[in-house]
C-alpha cells in the first residue's frame, strides 16, 4: 500500500504543473507550431511566479478487486524557498510525507519515521523538481502531447511512459489543466492492470500565507 502512496504521489505532483493526450474527442484540438510554444511559455511563467501552492484534493480508485471505489481525501503544501512540501492524507487513514530539502519524513499514526529508505529521498527531489520547474516542458520519463479544449478553454495532456519502470504501472496518464493558471483540476492514472485512479483538485491557492509550521513534525 506504502509503495502504491509513493509511486501515486509523484506522478500526481508532476501533473499538477505539467501539460498531458488520450483519447481525443471532437471538442480537442492538437497544440502545435506557434500555439505550442506560447503554451510552454505561459506554463514556465506560471511556475516561475510560484512562491507557495496548497490545495485540497480527493483520490478515487476504481479496481476489479474492490466493489466499491477507495475514496482518499487530502491536502497538499508547498513553499518554494527552502523546497518544502507537505503532502498529507487525512482519510480514511491519515498519512504525511514531508520533505525538506534532502531530508524526508514519513508520519504515520505510529510516529515519524526519518529518511525512510534511498528511493522515498529520491522521490522527493523529483516531486521538487517538477514543482519547481524543473521537469517541466521536457521529460525522459514520458511523451509529452498537449490538446485544447474549444469548449472551455481548458487544455489535456497525456503522458505516455517510455520509462521501464513507470510503463510497469502506468498505461497512460489524463490531466486537465485549468485554461488560465495552467494548474491540474484533475488526473487521471490509467494503471497497466486495468485500475484507473482519478485526483480532483479544489481550493487551490497560489502565494497565500501557509500555516506556521506545517514543514515540521
Amino acid at each position: 500500500m506504502l509503495k502504491t502512496h509513493r509511486t501515486s504521489i509523484f506522478i500526481i505532483i508532476f501533473c499538477l504543473l505539467s501539460g498531458i493526450t488520450f483519447a481525443q474527442n471532437s471538442k480537442e484540438v492538437t497544440v502545435t507550431g506557434e500555439q505550442f510554444g506560447q503554451l510552454i511559455k505561459a506554463v514556465e511563467d506560471a511556475h516561475v511566479a510560484i512562491k507557495t501552492l496548497s490545495a485540497d484534493f480527493s483520490q478515487e480508485k476504481t479496481s476489479s478487486l474492490f466493489t466499491d471505489k477507495v475514496i482518499q481525501k487530502g491536502r497538499f503544501f508547498y513553499k518554494k524557498s527552502g523546497q518544502q512540501l507537505r503532502w498529507e492524507y487525512k482519510s480514511p487513514k491519515p498519512m504525511t510525507l514531508l520533505f525538506n530539502d534532502d531530508q524526508v519524513t514519513l508520519l504515520t499514526d505510529k510516529g515519524p519515521i526519518s529518511n525512510p529508505n534511498k528511493m522515498l529521498n529520491e522521490l522527493g527531489k523529483m516531486i521538487i523538481n517538477t514543482i519547481n520547474g524543473g521537469n517541466m516542458t521536457v521529460n525522459t520519463n514520458f511523451k509529452i502531447n498537449y490538446l485544447k479544449n474549444s469548449q472551455d478553454g481548458s487544455y489535456t495532456a497525456v503522458l505516455t511512459p517510455v520509462n521501464k519502470k513507470i510503463k510497469a504501472n502506468y498505461s497512460s496518464i489524463r490531466v486537465i489543466l485549468n485554461g488560465k493558471s495552467y494548474l491540474a483540476e484533475k488526473v487521471i492514472l490509467n494503471e497497466s492492470n486495468g485500475d484507473v485512479t482519478t485526483i480532483s483538485f479544489s481550493n487551490m491557492k497560489v502565494n497565500t500565507s501557509l500555516p506556521e509550521g506545517i514543514f515540521n513534525k
